[in-house]
C-alpha cells in the first residue's frame, strides 16, 4: 500500500510559506509530502479539483483517502 499526501501551495500564498516552513526534510520524507506549485503545475490541480491553497490531499493506492484545506499542523498531517 503506497500513501503519499500531496501539498498544494503557490508562491503567493502566506499560509503555503507558513507550511513549508515547517516541513524539513526529515518530515518530507517520513510523511512522503510532495509539494505542487499550482503556478508551475496547474494540471495536477486540476485534475485533483484544487480550489484553494494550501491543500493536503492524502493518497492512498493513487486513490484520495483525506483531503484538508488550509494551513495545518505536522500532527494533523500526521494523522491524515
Amino acid at each position: 500500500m503506497k500513501k503519499e499526501i500531496l501539498f498544494f501551495s503557490s508562491p503567493w500564498c502566506g499560509p503555503c510559506k507558513q507550511m513549508k516552513s515547517m516541513l524539513s526534510e526529515s518530515i518530507i520524507s517520513e510523511l512522503s509530502i510532495r509539494i505542487i506549485n499550482i503556478s508551475d503545475d496547474m494540471e495536477i490541480a486540476t485534475e485533483h479539483k484544487v480550489m484553494n491553497v494550501p491543500t493536503f490531499i492524502k493518497l492512498v493506492d493513487g486513490v484520495e483517502e483525506t483531503r484538508v484545506i488550509g494551513a495545518t499542523t505536522i500532527d494533523a498531517l500526521r494523522k491524515l
